[in-house]
């Protein structure tokens, strides 16, 4: 008989790098073997869900806990743990999006319960306790407190938890009193070979972006939130086209601020230093054009862009926070800077521009980085031991 896995997403498929983690760890299991199922909190089809539809059973389970719709959430969670019976759960999200989930996997009757935590980490290490967005609780309150309880018990009941950094690893061990051999830090992977091969395409695309040859390109790439800091990053450029650099810089993503970053460059008459791209599906292309990969980011766990600026061999000026610094050794593949400080973000990006020769010196060892610590083959190695692992002690 064929072993059940259960893979739960909360609402990020929309997401590059959770898209492409879901992707890379459902080819860990044989379908002759074993019967996989997923469960997002939204169908928005992405190409990640229209793949995985294909071939595999999807539930739509959405659980926002927030409002008056949170026992008709649970029940149907029940509901989708009692139909499958799974021998193995897989949760993907950050814990405060997982809670119930939890407990419905538990009163579900299924087996094995892992959780990858892709997204909790805040700029000191710690889970952010929040009461609305934007608004981290800096002291004890009934909230937090209440808060901490309900995640520490939730995240007890797991036979494995699965970081993709050790600072937040340390983190939740300390703060929630978690035994430490339930934890394991395995980082993201991704294919060197993809990003490259773009190199290929450099002009091509520099040209295409209306990049002169004795300017420096820069790029960020993801959601246009708050969270990634990208107003000091316009900030920083608009100081440093005030000084005569010659840089332009360009983000790629889509998301709530767009026409808030977009007022911003208009503001400070940055229309020709500074493009909005939108969604892009060629970011590997992109990369293989830029000079600098910058991550201005207030709080980040370790997102596959930087990863995949390093297999591009971009130098990277990236915030220090999170686990950019397991990632990112200052002064080897890039500089790391303290997070919303515009003057560091812009030396950091003036010294680049700079010196040519610091930058392929730091392309090289971007390179060596990401294929011996970052390499997607190690990534499901790892995963694959422990997922394994846990299906032998399942029922």
């Amino acid at each position: 008989m064929k072993k059940k896995v259960l893979i739960v997403c909360k609402g990020h498929q929309n997401i590059a790098g959770a898209q492409l983690y879901l992707k890379q760890i459902s080819t860990l299991f044989p379908r002759h073997e074993y019967e996989i199922h997923f469960a997002f909190s939204r169908k928005d089809g992405t190409r990640v869900f229209d793949e995985i539809s294909r071939e595999c059973t999807v539930y739509q389970w959405e659980y926002d806990w927030r409002h008056l719709s949170a026992i008709a959430s649970f029940i149907k969670g029940f509901e989708i743990f009692r139909k499958i019976r799974p021998d193995l759960v897989i949760f993907n999200g950050s814990e405060d999006k997982i809670l119930y989930p939890v407990w419905a996997a538990c009163l579900g009757g299924a087996g094995r319960r892992v959780m990858v935590i892709h997204w909790a980490q805040s700029a000191n290490g710690l889970p952010a306790f929040r009461k609305k967005p934007g608004h981290t609780l800096p002291r004890p309150s009934f909230y937090s407190i209440k808060t901490r309880l309900l995640r520490g018990l939730s995240l007890c009941t797991l036979n494995r938890i699965v970081f993709v950094n050790n600072g937040t690893r340390k983190a939740y061990v300390k703060l929630y009193k978690i035994p430490a051999k339930r934890c394991s830090t395995i980082y993201n992977g991704i294919e060197p070979e993809a990003f490259s091969s773009m190199k290929s395409r450099r002009e091509e695309f520099r040209r295409m972006l209306g990049v002169r040859d004795d300017e420096c390109m820069a790029l960020a790439t993801g959601n246009l939130t708050e969270v990634k800091g990208y107003k000091y990053l316009i900030s920083a450029v608009a100081d440093l086209v005030n000084k005569g650099v010659a840089v332009k810089c360009f983000i790629a993503g889509q998301g709530e601020l767009e026409h808030n970053l977009n007022k911003q460059i208009q503001k400070m008459r940055l229309e020709d230093s500074v493009k909005l791209l939108g969604y892009r599906d060629d970011v590997p292309a992109l990369l293989g054009a830029a000079d600098i990969f910058c991550m201005p980011s207030l709080s980040e766990a370790l997102g596959y862009s930087l990863l995949e600026a390093l297999a591009a061999g971009v130098p990277v000026v990236a915030s220090r926070v999170g686990g950019i610094p397991e990632v990112i050794t200052h002064g080897k593949e890039g500089f790391l800077v303290p997070a919303k400080n515009v003057s560091e973000l812009c030396m950091a990006i003036q010294q680049l521009v700079s010196n040519p020769e610091l930058r392929k010196k730091m392309s090289s060892q971007a390179l060596a980085t990401v294929s011996g610590r970052f390499s997607v083959g190690k990534m499901l190695s790892e995963s694959g031991d422990l997922f394994f692992n846990e299906l032998q002690h399942s029922r």
